[in-house]
């Protein structure tokens, strides 16, 4: 089975190895988010006996937004006394993962807010406090991923046998829903974590499971069949069941309309994969008014939702207009006039807003960067993409805009690029559909060379050609078109230099 990169939030990490379920039963709720557009501010200071260098690295944080489904991320420069702050604009709370040499934890970002975040090193020790009003504690901070990875795995059964030909989509979902009962229980009784925590670890999970096992049955059951029958590849008669509408009655226990779910980092992912589901078939809003679109949208998930009032379907027309965005296209006056006689509550008008100036600032941008296309009926895209840079050492970055260590790794590297400039080196980008067009598009701002996105069918082909595992993956091609270096794994600075002048 191939295994994937994920997302340092949470769940990520255990994009394979997890099936999580909802617990149905009542918990009490410590905090109750709600959609608010302010700026939140992290601060703090690193202080005592810091690992590496003496000049401060800055600190990264990430996550995604609720209404707007776009992941953000932020560099967070640290000062030479150890400090650092930065205001960021949220739209609802939200747990954000910082990554850096000095600590890799979850924080809490609170509209309107300042949370302060303290690192001490003692002598082998290291020592973290968050100061916030939820009541997240460095404890929490530090224990978090490890005690939801340890929950999942705990209650892996790797001794699944059942052949795929006979797991229906009920039985799939059965089978989850007892897995995930044992998880949630496993966090519940951790003695790790904070009550509040607790909160914030199942809620993440729960949407979690939703978003990467329940709308990807026949994705999973392909993996299934490849562990069942010890094969590579699903041969095309394979063809699992399609799940009909009854199977989505799966959200309705999930209780999505209870916004004590808003603040997790999956949950906009969920409502992005309603909306695109093509057995729900929810139309794209356009130019209808908000409460038409609504009257549809409610007809079609009315056993599946549980209610029909309630700031969900605020958050889902939020989302649908995202989904807009994501796709490269700007609000229309129509459209704009929608969202200001509909939205009571004024920061989905002002969010709504400010992303489409943020899209129109990027279209305009973009045509200055070097988005290449490349004939989707086209198998082999290598052999099209080396023809084009004849004569030329080819480096190839697979990469995606959720997989942050990809990020950090054409981060790093900046520089050898950059010493390479103006010789016959060419950097060539490759993502696939999973990378929103609109986060696509803004991030490659940033980045010199060649970018492409190619289609799903084409990314399985490469890494069938190249057994391409996960990612980062590189690989390098010498001037007559040879594969030299086929790599997983960001090789360092060092070894690319290496690599690029041996070819030289």
């Amino acid at each position: 089975m191939k295994t994937f990169p994920v997302l340092e939030v949470i769940a990520i990490i255990l994009f394979l190895s997890s099936t999580i379920v909802l617990n149905a039963q009542t918990e009490k709720i410590f905090f109750t988010p709600e959609i608010k557009y302010e700026k939140a501010i992290l601060s703090g200071k690193i202080t005592g006996m810091i690992p590496g260098d003496s000049i401060f690295t800055p600190l990264n944080l990430s996550f995604t937004n609720v209404v707007t489904a776009d992941r953000v991320s932020y560099d967070i420069p640290v000062k030479k006394d150890g400090t650092f702050i930065l205001s960021i604009p949220v739209q609802c709370i939200t747990f954000p993962y910082v990554q850096s040499i000095y600590c890799n934890n979850i924080v809490c970002l609170i509209p309107g807010e300042e949370t302060r975040l303290e690192i001490v090193y003692e002598s082998e020790h290291k020592h973290i406090k968050l100061i916030n009003s939820l009541g997240l504690t460095g404890e929490d901070a530090i224990n978090m991923m490890e005690v939801t990875n340890s929950a999942v795995t705990n209650t892996e059964n790797t001794s699944e046998t059942t052949k795929p030909e006979l797991m229906t989509p009920e039985i799939y979902s059965q089978r989850l829903k007892n897995r995930l009962t044992k998880c949630l229980d496993l966090l519940e009784n951790t003695d790790k974590l904070s009550d509040v925590a607790k909160q914030v670890a199942k809620t993440e999970m729960k949407a979690y499971f939703i978003f990467a096992f329940m709308f990807d049955y026949d994705k999973w059951l392909g993996f299934q069949y490849m562990s069942y029958y010890k094969k590579d590849s699903v041969p095309k008669d394979f063809q699992p069941q399609k799940p009909g509408k009854s199977y989505y009655s799966f959200l309705k226990a999930r209780k999505l309309y209870d916004p004590v779910n808003f603040s997790a980092g999956f949950y906009s992912n969920v409502l992005q994969l309603i909306l695109s589901n093509d057995t729900l078939a929810i139309p794209d809003i356009g130019d209808m008014s908000v409460d038409t679109w609504l009257k549809e949208a409610k007809e079609i998930l009315k056993d599946d939702i549980g209610t029909d009032t309630g700031p969900f379907y605020d958050l889902l027309a939020g989302n649908a207009y995202a989904k807009q965005f994501n796709e490269m296209k700007p609000l229309s006056e129509i459209q704009k006039k929608n969202i200001e006689s509909y939205f009571k509550n004024k920061s989905f008008v002002n969010i709504l807003f400010d992303e489409n100036e943020n899209v129109l600032k990027i279209a305009a941008k973009s045509k200055k960067v070097n988005i290449c296309q490349v004939d989707k009926s086209i198998g082999n895209v290598m052999d099209t993409i080396i023809s084009r840079y004849k004569e030329k050492i080819i480096f190839v970055d697979f990469w995606t805009t959720w997989c942050a260590p990809c990020i950090r790794a054409i981060k790093e590297s900046e520089s050898v690029k950059k010493e390479f400039e103006n010789r016959d080196v060419v950097f060539v980008y490759i993502t696939n559909p999973t990378s929103p067009s609109k986060t696509w598009e803004n991030k490659i701002l940033e980045w010199n060379g060649e970018h492409y996105c190619i289609t799903v069918d084409q990314w399985h082909q490469l890494e069938k050609i190249y057994d391409i595992n996960g990612l980062p993956h590189y690989l390098m091609f010498n001037k007559t078109g040879i594969l030299k270096y086929n790599q997983g794994g960001f090789m360092g600075n060092e070894n690319m230099r290496k690599w690029i002048k041996e070819s030289l």
